[in-house]
């Protein structure tokens, strides 16, 4: 699996997507009896966002949205990141391929539509967005948070269908492993913040 990351882009580690998934769950931890209903998913997303963003920003990945959609698109734009809540079969190796969780209007409709544009090249995509450095393949850093198991599952996955809303088609799944969770003994991290790392923020274009 980890070579497999190394050939989408040297900065991709099972490790990176970890820490950025182990920031959502420190971020629903937060969470109290006080807080709205929704709050533990809501603030897990954000924080999940916020920290992959950031963490590859450190390695000149670049930070932009599109119609608020947020994502981080490695220096040559052969490839970029957006980060959804998956269903129950998110981070399975099983009978049904997950889809996400929210429904998605059309910048994910987008995206999907031109990574099957580059799937029509077959294996060779991915190497012509490289060279051309004009298309960008995006990938989604898709988790879900199985309350009954107390654990959060993720995968780095390659959405090539859409149909009503939803992601109904994967070309790959890069399915990277679950964390446990227990708010009760999850430690959340107190580090004393160092100098600011500066983080490359584009404009909002509307493009890649």
């Amino acid at each position: 699996m980890e070579a497999r990351l190394r050939e989408l882009h040297p900065d991709l580690k099972i490790s990176l997507f970890r820490d950025a998934i182990m920031g959502g769950l420190g971020g629903r931890n937060e969470v109290t009896r006080a807080s709205a209903p929704t709050a533990g998913g809501v603030q897990q997303w954000f924080k999940t966002v916020e920290d992959l963003r950031t963490l590859l920003a450190t390695v000149q990945w670049h930070i932009h949205e599109q119609q608020n959609c947020p994502f981080i698109s490695s220096p040559d734009r052969a490839i970029s990141i957006v980060v959804m809540t998956g269903n129950i079969e998110t981070g399975k190796n099983g009978f049904e391929d997950p889809t996400n969780q929210a429904e998605k209007g059309a910048v994910a409709e987008n995206f999907v539509q031109k990574n099957i544009q580059l799937e029509l090249f077959n294996r060779k995509s991915f190497k012509l967005a490289k060279e051309n450095k004009k298309e960008t393949q995006v990938w989604v850093l898709l988790y879900h948070y199985d309350k009954a198991l107390k654990e959060v599952r993720f995968e780095l996955s390659l959405p090539t269908g859409f149909d009503n809303k939803k992601i109904t088609e994967w070309e790959e799944r890069l399915v990277l492993g679950s964390i446990p969770n227990n708010p009760a003994d999850f430690t959340i991290r107190k580090d004393e913040p160092n100098a600011p790392a500066t983080v490359d923020v584009e404009p909002k274009t509307g493009t890649f």
